[in-house]
């Protein structure tokens, strides 16, 4: 069993082993999990081992937070798996032990494949040097036959000696891989196994493939992409372990061996043409973000839930070649001058990049997929993430032209929960969208999306999102939408929303709508110097609605609050807000206050005071 530490304000992860009997958590250095951060006490809070459970205690007076509950100090709780610590600045959770994680195998079955892996593609290397030849020249199908001769010869010539755990082990990433594909993509899989085959072996092929397409139909029943790609996936997954097992024995030494040698001729055809071993993850839409701490740690995101992938890359180099090949196309580069980058690929993800000397442990890289569907408000009411009542309300504040924001934690859908409202925006009014990476998906023909750009080399030609939001004011939008606030440009978005472009949405960071009026403050402060009071009425002014994101230990994201920006009290200097729906730990419901503009609603027809009810 590991425990992953995650360092919020630098975004970084580690793993530390837990050793099954009592771990002190602090900044002490005595403390065997360090939290260097003077949000974290010295001796903060232990973790214990007992009866076959693990056990954490809060120590410090600094506040320790299970699932965002406060724990009391001295009074042990169990944690279980999924559950998140929250100390400081840091988020700690249990990772199942390697071994569970890699389906029953021990835990150095991947180093071993790894192992081979790098020794072939070092080989590969000394007959091919993959530095000598274009950019261009790489993605012709002569250097594709090139590549895969070679293999074909090392894979005879080379000493492939395998334990028959780590055998075991290939053959069924192999068929597992080759399946998921066929899920996945469908019959239009069939051209990506072109690199995979033996071009001199095309009868282990055929018997690979109708192997494939025997266990594929054990499965269907289950696994139909009728039912949705993302469960049919989940129930191959789930389901192939066993079904593969019942036809083992029907698996001759050659169909083996074939496919031990077709996942290595796949692995390295992805590290030399594609994205190495993110290849796979990025095709497959149940993995919503990968996270690469290290070439030998990749954490991936799966209904909300971080896991280890399994998946490794063979060496640092090729982790920063594979970034290079992600970020060069875009523009882009990343060297030891330049070590970060932050950018977006053609489909829409997201992509942070970081090389040493600012990463300590090697080139790390985290990717937010795009949805190439993007969610609709009947999929959110679906998920459970907010309830009809509250759908038909929020609706209808759109069509009213009413400011709202988004607020929540990172992760908590806020981004695409904006995305879903802007759909109840009427197609002939004139959006104008701003981004630092732009994912807004917006269904309307009349778009303008404006996306920030960074400094050149000299330093210069950087447009941030303060100047992308003074501009869109220039461009007779009828609404504006910003993707996130985190600054300055706080100050120019409210004042947009106060001088004629009403119904204009953006989204923040903050644990609640308490919290984010607060953040809001600190942004216009970091604009203009002006009385608090001053800036408290702005933001009554502006804003009508607060909408409040949470994410659960279950890996759920769920609306629990709506809340209306009432008025500014001048007698008290505080901004009134009242709950219209509140999450009770169950369900969103209906708190029975009506909101101010409620006449509005009803007059203009927007709203039916049932649809609430």
């Amino acid at each position: 069993m590991d425990i992953l530490v995650q360092d919020t304000f630098k975004g970084k992860a580690e793993v530390i082993p837990f050793n099954f009997s009592e771990q002190l958590i602090g900044r002490s250095q005595r403390c065997e999990i360090l939290l260097d951060s003077p949000f974290v006490s010295r001796e903060h809070a232990r973790l214990i081992y007992r009866d076959k459970a693990v056990l954490l205690e809060a120590l410090g007076m600094n506040g320790t937070f299970l699932n965002s509950v406060p724990l009391k100090h001295g009074e042990p709780v169990k944690v279980e798996f999924g559950d998140k610590v929250a100390i400081g600045e840091f988020v700690l959770s249990l990772q199942r032990p390697h071994q569970e994680r890699r389906g029953g195998y021990s835990a150095d079955v991947g180093k071993k494949h790894l192992e081979l892996e790098t020794k072939i593609h070092n080989e590969l290397l000394r007959k091919i040097d993959l530095r000598k030849i274009s950019a261009h020249d790489i993605r012709s199908k002569e250097y594709l036959e090139l590549v895969n001769r070679n293999l074909s010869l090392l894979f005879n010539t080379l000493d492939m000696e395998l334990d028959e755990e780590v055998e075991e082990y290939m053959i069924k990433e192999s068929f597992k891989s080759a399946l998921l594909d066929l899920v996945n993509l469908g019959d239009s899989s069939r051209y990506r196994t072109a690199v995979y085959v033996d071009p001199g072996n095309q009868e282990a092929e055929e018997q690979f493939r109708e192997f494939c397409d025997r266990i594929y139909k054990d499965l269907a029943d289950d696994a139909s992409p009728d039912h949705g790609k993302v469960q049919a996936i989940d129930k191959v997954e789930h389901g192939f372990q066993n079904c593969l097992q019942s036809h083992w024995l029907d698996l001759s030494p050659g169909l083996k061996q074939y496919a031990i040698q077709r996942l290595l001729r796949k692995d390295l055809n992805d590290i030399i043409f594609g994205l190495g071993p993110l290849e796979d993850l990025m095709r497959i839409p149940n993995v919503t973000e990968i996270m690469v701490v290290s070439r030998d740690l990749i954490y991936i995101e799966k209904k909300g839930l971080i896991e280890e992938s399994g998946r490794a890359f063979i060496s640092d180099e090729i982790t920063l070649s594979i970034i290079e090949r992600i970020v060069s196309p875009l523009g882009r580069r990343i060297d030891r001058s330049q070590p970060l980058v932050d950018a977006r690929l053609p489909d829409g993800s997201r992509v942070n990049a970081i090389i040493p000397p600012l990463a300590l442990k090697g080139p790390c890289l985290t990717i937010r997929k795009f949805s190439k569907d993007p969610f609709t408000i009947d999929d959110l009411i679906g998920f459970g993430t907010l309830t009809l009542s509250a759908a038909n309300f929020l609706r209808s504040c759109v069509l009213a032209k009413k400011n709202l924001i988004v607020s929540g934690g990172t992760g908590t859908g806020k981004t695409t929960f904006l995305n879903v409202l802007s759909a109840f925006i009427p197609s002939q009014e004139r959006i104008v969208t701003v981004e630092d990476s732009a994912e807004l998906q917006l269904v309307q023909r009349h778009v303008v999306s404006l996306e920030t750009k960074p400094a050149n080399i000299e330093g210069e030609g950087a447009y941030s999102i303060r100047d992308l939001v003074r501009n869109a004011l220039r461009m007779r939008p009828d609404r504006i939408i910003v993707g996130e606030c985190r600054g300055a440009e706080a100050l120019d978005m409210l004042q947009a929303m106060n001088t004629g472009h009403s119904g204009s949405m953006t989204t923040g960071h903050a644990n609640s709508a308490h919290d984010i009026l607060l953040r809001l403050e600190t942004m216009v402060l970091m604009a203009v110097e002006m009385p608090v009071t001053a800036i408290r009425s702005q933001i009554a002014s502006a804003l009508d609605l607060i909408v409040q994101l949470n994410r659960f230990p279950t890996g759920e994201r769920r609306v629990t609050s709506v809340t209306e920006v009432v008025a500014f009290d001048e007698d008290k200097g505080e901004v009134i807000t009242e709950d219209v729906f509140f999450f009770d730990g169950q369900s969103l419901n209906y708190t029975g206050v009506l909101p101010t503009f409620i006449e509005e609603l009803l007059r203009k027809k927007y709203l039916r005071l049932e649809e609430i009810f």
